[in-house]
This record gives C-alpha cells, sequence and structure tokens, in this order.
C-alpha cells in the first residue's frame, strides 16, 4: 500500500529558494522531502513511461555519470552547497573507485545524505530494493522508490524537490498526470547573480554554450587530468572556474524554462497547481506555510512551524538593485515570463541589499 495517494513536487528553475523551503518542509514530522531525488537518476531514463523491469530500475538509481555527466568527477571541487555528504571524512572503505564509473552515485551525494544518517549503506539498500521489483510502469516504479525512502526516513508524505524542474514539467505530467505542483519562483535578477556563484551552474552554462577564455580555453579542451578529484584543481580547470559568465545568459535560461514549464500548466486542474515567491516566504514565512500545507494537504497541526521558521536567516538571500543597464537587460531577455509571474523589472533601492545566498 502507498504511504500516501498523492503525489507532490515542488517545482522551480534553480536558485529560487526551493533548497531552504525543501529544509522547512522536511521538519515536518510526517513529511520526507525528496531534495534532488529526480536529478540524481539516469538523466534520459528517469522519463517516458514505459514498463521498467526491477533491473532497469537498478540501473536508474546506480547511473554513474548518467546523472549530471562530467560534473561528477570534479564534485570535490565544485563544493556545491546542496551536498551535505561528507567527501573528505566518508565512512571506513567508502570510495568512489567502488562504484560504477569511479564516481560517487548522486543519490548518496544528494538525496540520501539529506535524509539519513547512513547515505551509503541507504543507497545499497534502495538499489537492492529496485532490483527486486517486478515489472511495473516507470510511473509506479517511481514512487515505489519515493514511497521506499520515506518509510526508511520515518516518514508518511514524500515530496519531490529537484532544482529546474519547472522545466521538466512536461516529462513529469506524463508520468504523474495528477500530481499536485508547487510553483516557487524568486526574482530573475537575483535567480542569475545566485547561478553565478554556483560553481555547478556556472560551469555547466560555459560547457552547454561553448564558452572561452581569453586563451581560447573551453570545457571540450580538459581530459582526465584536469577532470579528477585527485589533488589540486588543475590550472586549466581552475582557468575555467575563474571565467566570468555573463548574467544575461542565466537570464535568458530562466526565461525559457518558465516559459517552458507554464506551457504545460494550462494543462493541470486548479486544484494541481499553486505558486508562492520566494520574496513572500521570506517576509511572512507562517502565512505561506500555511497556504503550502493547505495546497499539498499535508497531515498533523503547525506546531513544527516554529522551528520550520527559524532556519531561514535574514540578509542570506536578500535582493540585489539592478544598475539601469542590467534593469535594460532584464526587459530584454525574461519579459514574457515576467508576465506570466506577474512581475516587475523595478526594484526597491534601498532596504535589505544583497549579500550572500545559499537558498
Amino acid at each position: 500500500m502507498p504511504t500516501d495517494p498523492i503525489a507532490r513536487f515542488i517545482i522551480g528553475t534553480g536558485r529560487c529558494g526551493s533548497t531552504i523551503l525543501s529544509k522547512m518542509l522536511d521538519v515536518h514530522p510526517h513529511v520526507a522531502v525528496l531534495s534532488e531525488f529526480l536529478v540524481a537518476l539516469d538523466a534520459v531514463r528517469k522519463f517516458g513511461e514505459r514498463p521498467v523491469s526491477g533491473t532497469e530500475l537498478a540501473e536508474i538509481c546506480d547511473c554513474g555519470l548518467r546523472s549530471t555527466g562530467e560534473f561528477k568527477k570534479i564534485v570535490g571541487h565544485l563544493k556545491t552547497p546542496e551536498i551535505t555528504f561528507d567527501l573528505e571524512r566518508p565512512p571506513t572503505g567508502v570510495h568512489p573507485k567502488n562504484y560504477r564509473e569511479g564516481v560517487y552515485p548522486e543519490l548518496i551525494l544528494l538525496p540520501l545524505a539529506n535524509l539519513f544518517d547512513d547515505p551509503t549503506v541507504a543507497f545499497d539498500e534502495l538499489v537492492s530494493f529496485a532490483s527486486e521489483q517486478p515489472t511495473r510502469p516507470l510511473s509506479e516504479q517511481l514512487r515505489m522508490l519515493f514511497e521506499w525512502a520515506t518509510r526508511r526516513a520515518g516518514k508518511t508524505v514524500w515530496i519531490e524537490r529537484s532544482g529546474g524542474t519547472l522545466a521538466q514539467l512536461p516529462e513529469l505530467l506524463e508520468l504523474f498526470p495528477n500530481a499536485r505542483f508547487l510553483h516557487l519562483h524568486r526574482d530573475p535578477f537575483d535567480v542569475a547573480r545566485s547561478m553565478k556563484q554556483h560553481n555547478h551552474m556556472r560551469l555547466f552554462a560555459l560547457q552547454h554554450y561553448g564558452l572561452t577564455t581569453k586563451n581560447g580555453l573551453s570545457w571540450a579542451d580538459l581530459d582526465e587530468t584536469d577532470l579528477n578529484d585527485d589533488g589540486p584543481m588543475s590550472a586549466r580547470l581552475q582557468a575555467l572556474f575563474d571565467l566570468d559568465v555573463p548574467l544575461e545568459i542565466f537570464l535568458r535560461d530562466w526565461n525559457e524554462m518558465v516559459l517552458r514549464g507554464f506551457a504545460s500548466v494550462k494543462r493541470l486542474e486548479v486544484e494541481q497547481y499553486s505558486e508562492v515567491s520566494f520574496e513572500d516566504l521570506q517576509a511572512d514565512p507562517q502565512s505561506v506555510l500555511r497556504h503550502i500545507v493547505e495546497f499539498f494537504d499535508l497531515p498533523g497541526d503547525d506546531a513544527w512551524m516554529k522551528e520550520a521558521i527559524g532556519l531561514l536567516t535574514p540578509g542570506k538571500a536578500g535582493r540585489a538593485t539592478p544598475s539601469p543597464q542590467e534593469a535594460e537587460t532584464l526587459r530584454t531577455h525574461c519579459h514574457p515570463a515576467l508576465v506570466l509571474l506577474d512581475r516587475e523589472v523595478s526594484r526597491p533601492s534601498a532596504g535589505n541589499q544583497f549579500s550572500r545566498d545559499d537558498a
């Protein structure tokens, strides 16, 4: 029997504040937030409704480089805040060379490390559980994985939250047509600035758009001597780390993700979709959390909210004021999505300025 019949997802563009919201909701005594679970699975085979055997399901979980690609080879250099697994002090006998393609499984680095004190043990148990499943539609197999993790965490309700899944709403709807989707959005200027500070997103943009340094170095020029965690960062990889990725790239990506997601939002019933802003979460977290509880139909009372709200730190995700030139860039690249979200480019000129962001 399923732990709960409702499939619940938090969707957004990445760097929209969903990480801190996940931590807040995970305080709920009945809720297990599966943070970055979908990100951790095989990038291709995790979507597309079809019959999936237990053997294939285990491969989707234990997928080597087929989740985030070559970036897994330099996970120690990336030092992204989403990774809570202790890469410098792993359990005795645990080493990336012991896993597929010589890299830590993304499930260990992300969702399982957030849920459990023993993520490497949990990973082995999960893969074993997956391999034992009979052939079912992929949607049912994913539910089984989500419910397994929820039960092991001692919870009864799961919410999946992966960065950037707003753009994957069409694929999610194919698998979970009756799910509820909470869209958390944030001012694109703050999102883009945060993406520029996020090593993985900055390098991904550099790779995806074929950007080069002044000396003509690109991601394609890197080889195994650069893409590893065995020692200090190579000079060539450091040069790419230091490359300033234009803000307009992230603004354009934000706009495209919103547009792709909203093309599917219109297919949802009223009770399936709700949206909240990160700014409202910061300004009135109790009201936003109560709205989320009602929308997701979460069990229990509100006693957990005080602890959850205490996780918000004032100033860690302050709002930045764009220059006139930056405001024009915003209008140029983000106008369609801003209209859809009923947002404006104009910003306050004083008050809580951008300082640091780990949301």
